[in-house]
């Protein structure tokens, strides 16, 4: 699945792709944030909280508003 297939998903399917286009593992994402890897699977299931989103497009080099909203 690319990153343009995922537009109309959540903020966390958004996340899933662009962490395997990364090549980066859910555990090493997880890790690096000082989560745990649950919680990031939460994400990926239910979306990035709103606290964290600018965090994470950051780190991830994408656009925020792409990354909560796909558009």
């Amino acid at each position: 699945m690319t990153l343009w297939a995922v537009s109309a998903e959540c903020s966390g399917a958004r996340l899933r792709v662009l962490l395997s286009e990364c090549k980066i593992s859910p555990m090493d994402f997880a890790l690096f944030l000082k989560i745990s890897p649950q919680r990031l699977n939460n994400w990926f299931a239910r979306g990035i909280p709103h606290s964290q989103l600018d965090r994470i497009a950051r780190l991830l080099s994408v656009n925020a508003h792409w990354l909560k909203t796909g558009g």
